[in-house]
């Protein structure tokens, strides 16, 4: 079997540069520059353009990558059948998650299901909402958990929770005491806010305007963990779903404020995967697991926020 090599072209195609492939793949960069060098020695012609920046695939590349996927894809769709055969599920899962998300939910996810399912092991990225899109279409994971605004028609929800976006902050600062706040009311008030957010800016993007005007912001990052200090230290109000915050909620360090005025009946969060390709077994049984998880993960945060 060829899968080592697709694996390593793989890698290397979706890094854009052999270094980080090599950090990703724990393999020296001497060895996955001989192996894409022979792969492209084997087939007569260069698949990769060599520029200043990186690797960039040609038009033969972009070709053995759409054979490299279908080939991985069906390699953990034999495995999965013959764990199945073998009376257990194994494999790799790869998932896309909001960056939010990795901070309690998956990791608990994860040891939960390892558990159970010890000869499984997971890769996961975090991205922003759109970027897991293009990761599941690209048939680079399996199962993506993101917001439900704008999906593909090429992927398939499996379910979804409501994930509105909430005003958080310290339980000493002056909002606390309140049942829900205004944006003009956090405007009040030092900001802490995302940048680059396509979800914050699709909610209220008209008040995110009159903010920019009118309020002051202290910091603006792409960062939650850099900004969740700042939050509990209650130098700030930032605008953000309750999911990253649950240990904080649970201990009353933070409070969750609804922001009235807003579409927040809108935003839900979804586990999604592709919709036209057969997922390893291992990754059926995931996607599962994790809607499942998700639905019983939303009541929770619901019930901590509203008590």
């Amino acid at each position: 079997m060829h899968a080592s090599i697709l694996k390593y072209f793989a890698a290397v195609a979706r890094s854009g540069s052999i270094r980080k492939a090599s950090e990703e793949l724990h393999v020296a960069t001497s060895a996955l520059s001989r192996q894409i060098k022979k792969l492209e020695d084997e087939l007569g012609m260069p698949l990769f353009e060599r520029l200043p920046d990186g690797l960039r695939l040609t038009g033969a590349g972009r070709i053995v990558l759409r054979h490299a996927r279908e080939t991985l894809q069906d390699y953990e769709v034999m495995r999965g059948e013959l764990g199945d055969l073998a009376g257990k599920i194994t494999g790799r899962i790869p998932i896309a998650c909001l960056d939010s998300l990795a901070i309690t939910f998956m990791p608990q996810c994860l040891m939960d299901f390892n558990r159970n399912h010890p000869a499984v092991d997971f890769r996961i990225r975090t991205e922003n909402y759109a970027r897991i899109f293009g990761l599941l279409t690209d048939d680079d994971v399996d199962i993506g958990i993101t917001f439900d605004i704008a999906r593909p028609g090429d992927v398939r929800l499996l379910s979804s929770v409501p994930m509105p976006i909430m005003a958080i902050v310290a339980r000493n600062h002056p909002l606390a005491r309140m049942k829900t706040a205004s944006v003009e009311q956090c405007a009040q008030f030092k900001l802490l806010l995302q940048l680059d957010n396509d979800v914050t800016s699709w909610m209220f993007s008209l008040e995110l305007g009159a903010l920019e005007r009118h309020a002051r912001a202290l910091v603006s990052s792409n960062n939650q963990m850099m900004l969740k200090p700042l939050i509990l230290s209650g130098n700030g109000v930032a605008f953000y779903t309750p999911m990253g915050f649950y240990e904080e909620l649970k201990t009353g360090e933070v409070v969750a404020l609804p922001i009235s005025g807003l579409r927040n009946e809108m935003a839900r969060l979804g586990v999604m995967v592709p919709r036209t390709r057969k997922l390893p077994y291992a990754s059926e049984v995931m996607a599962g697991f994790l809607a499942d998880r998700l639905a019983i993960f939303a009541r929770t945060i619901e019930e901590i926020v509203v008590r």
